[in-house]
């Protein structure tokens, strides 16, 4: 009986451990609105109350009383990896794709202006916002299943129908006011507070072979979660008639996630799930500059900057005690986008941005369970879409976006902390977007 509690207690520790760092984040989301995506380049732009997000002190800039903008976005994501683990129980080469598209990506937007102020808010999601979907299994699974076939002493003899899934979403409430100065008309600047609600639906298992031909299925299904703060500052400056800057810095918010456990197959008296201790994901800071130029009355242009200080987040240490912020690094992303003015009341706009990831370490990064399964590298964004003012104060936009990820190939290297030969992973990645929202003024 204890050689069985002790198999079994293998098994449990390589669950948990798989499913409890699965939430591999997204932390540089930048389209939160229709607009964003039809353009790329949102910082200094004053056209549509989206800008609570991009450019709040533009918010000035537009006229008096009531702005609302609703949209949503539909993502098709398709990460893929390709693997041979070498292992006597993985079955030989491998490849798993992301499963399930995310139908709702809502962003909710508003604004008041009043003479020199604007009291503004918003709920969106600044990060994440989609579900990891691997229903027959990806890499760390696979791995999790040969490890612990290999380590049953001929007790197991084979896993099947492995599968992760993840639901994860950041959701934040703003609320912060602009100002236009008296003294320097063409100066605003906007401070805002933001609350972020963050949650993971983990489930994860498998089912393992014994060596009677008996199957055991084991399940594990809990939620994390974590709220924080931080704040909003921005600036534009209205340069020229034909010229606009704008300028937005996001501080870190600090997110500590805790455990709420929903169900556990195992003994109870193995008490391996510690809802008492937290796990550390910060969204970090980012700072963003843009430039918007009116060429001629029916062309404009924008061009953006973003950097996202990942370095300064706390993400937790890696299974060799490494700061997984500091493997990660830095990101930036540089874009332009052109606006024309087709009609009176249609403007069509076709925009790119490229976003790199100034990496510490990848192959020790991608050690962390869900890296693969959610999977990001350097990316060019191009998106395209029109803006439609089909009454007086009604606008409608429509976007379609396409985010290509560069191929990698990355060493696994948590074969290699386990005894065996480091396993070279071939990545692909790349999404469609389609999004639409309607911009309100009253």
């Amino acid at each position: 009986m204890r050689k069985k509690n002790s198999i079994a207690l293998v098994m449990l520790l390589s669950m948990l451990f798989c499913a409890a760092s699965a939430w591999a984040q997204i932390d540089q989301l930048s389209n939160m609105s229709a607009e964003w995506i039809r353009t790329g380049n949102r910082n200094a732009a004053t056209d549509s109350t989206d800008i609570v997000v991009y450019n709040p002190a533009g918010l000035t800039k537009m006229s008096d009383g009531i702005h609302l903008n609703i949209g949503n976005q539909m993502i098709f994501r398709s990460p893929e990896h390709t693997f041979d683990l070498g292992l006597p129980a993985s079955n030989g080469e491998k490849s798993y794709e992301q499963d399930s598209p995310d139908y709702f990506l809502p962003n909710v937007y508003g604004a008041y202006n009043k003479g020199p102020y604007s009291l503004f808010g918003g709920v969106y999601i600044p990060g994440n916002g989609a579900v990891v979907d691997y229903p027959d299994g990806s890499i760390n699974t696979q791995f999790i299943g040969a490890m612990t076939v290999l380590g049953s002493g001929g007790l197991l003899t084979s896993f099947r129908d492995d599968y992760l899934k993840v639901e994860s979403t950041y959701l934040a409430s703003e609320l912060g006011v602009a100002y236009n100065s008296s003294c320097h008309d063409e100066v605003s600047f906007a401070l805002a507070l933001r609350y972020i609600n963050a949650q993971n639906k983990i489930k994860s298992g498998a089912t393992f072979i014994d060596a009677a031909q008996n199957p055991q299925e084991f399940k594990l299904r809990y939620n994390t979660d974590a709220d924080g703060v931080g704040a909003v500052a921005g600036m534009n400056i209205a340069a020229s008639e034909d010229v606009n800057i704008g300028l937005r810095y996001e501080s870190k918010v600090v997110l500590d996630f805790k455990t709420d456990l929903d169900r556990n197959d195992f003994p109870e008296e193995f008490d391996l799930v510690n809802c008492h201790e937290t796990q550390s994901r910060d969204l970090p800071a980012m700072a963003g500059i843009g430039l918007e130029y009116r060429i001629c009355p029916k062309l404009t242009s924008e061009v953006d900057f973003n950097y996202y200080f990942q370095e300064d987040a706390d993400w937790g240490k890696s299974s060799q005690g490494k700061d997984l912020s500091d493997l990660a690094g830095d990101c930036w992303g540089v874009g332009g986008a052109l606006g024309y003015q087709l009609y009176d009341n249609f403007v069509v706009s076709i925009g790119t941005i490229y976003t790199q990831f100034d990496w510490g370490n990848m192959d020790d990064y991608y050690e962390t369970i869900g890296a693969f399964e959610v999977l990001y590298t350097d990316n060019w964004f191009i998106g395209t879409g029109f803006a439609w003012k089909f009454q007086k104060n009604l606008t409608l936009n429509f976007s379609v976006g396409q985010t290509i990820w560069e191929d990698e190939t990355i060493e696994y290297v948590r074969a290699a902390d386990n005894g065996f030969s480091p396993v070279d992973v071939d990545t692909e990645n790349a999404t469609t977007t389609v999004a639409y929202s309607l911009d309100m003024a009253f």
